[in-house]
């Protein structure tokens, strides 16, 4: 299997946090890591389109990858933000799309790496969600980076608390055939925006995961648990 290198930079990886949501991306993202370092530290986090299904499936991973440690953290007021954030359509971003979600989702992270003293923050989203959120792509990536830098103790200390991405550059077919390369535990993973028994079908977290699963012609395990 080829390594991948997590970090362009000339620094070692030493101690990883992992934003893991329980879907395939943050699932694959997790494994890949693996692959550097033992040392990894999970979190997940419940918001308005976090519920009871995705935190589940984000501490089977969790367990399975045999992390260090695993922290769930509830923010409560995304639900509010929900019901008063009403924007006009736009051909640019997604509607899934949820008010400065990774502003605040990278804070938190650095925050736990600042207190864990790891210097690598793994964040796992595609290609299309870099092109279609303003959160998830290369720029806003490497200001979140500089503000660690200036921002913290640690940074102002000489301490390297770096966020990547390493699937910024993968559709979902190709995160989905890396997550087959590393064996990842798909049938743990869960996509739905809802919370129910089975996923949805029709949200855009359950219609990506069709299509990627149908481009590459490989059945779907969740579906068959």
């Amino acid at each position: 299997m080829t390594r991948r290198n997590l970090s362009s930079g000339e620094e070692l990886l030493t101690r990883a946090i992992l934003l893991l949501s329980g879907g395939i991306d943050s699932a694959t993202a997790l494994y890949l890591t693996k692959q550097q370092t033992d040392d990894i530290y999970s979190i997940n986090i419940i918001y308005a389109r976090s519920y009871d299904a995705e935190a589940e499936a984000s501490r089977k991973i969790a367990a399975a990858a045999h992390v260090k440690g695993h922290l769930s953290i509830t923010l409560p007021f995304f639900k509010d933000l929900e019901q008063l954030y009403q924007p006009a359509p736009s051909s640019e971003i997604t509607p899934a799309y949820v008010p400065a979600r990774n502003i605040v989702f990278y804070g938190v992270a650095a925050a736990y790496a600042e207190t864990l003293k790891a210097n690598l923050i793994v964040f796992g989203s595609n290609a299309d969600d870099a092109e279609e959120l303003p959160d998830a792509g290369p720029a806003f990536i490497q200001l979140i980076n500089e503000l660690i830098h200036i921002g913290t103790r640690a940074g102002q200390n000489g301490f390297t608390i770096k966020v990547v991405n390493p699937l910024i550059s993968y559709s979902k077919s190709e995160v989905l055939k890396l997550a087959l390369e590393l064996r990842v535990p798909l049938e743990l993973t869960w996509s739905c925006y809802e919370n129910g028994k089975m996923p949805c079908g029709r949200c855009r977290g359950c219609f990506g995961r069709r299509e990627a699963f149908k481009k590459i012609a490989v059945p779907d395990p969740l579906l068959a648990v």
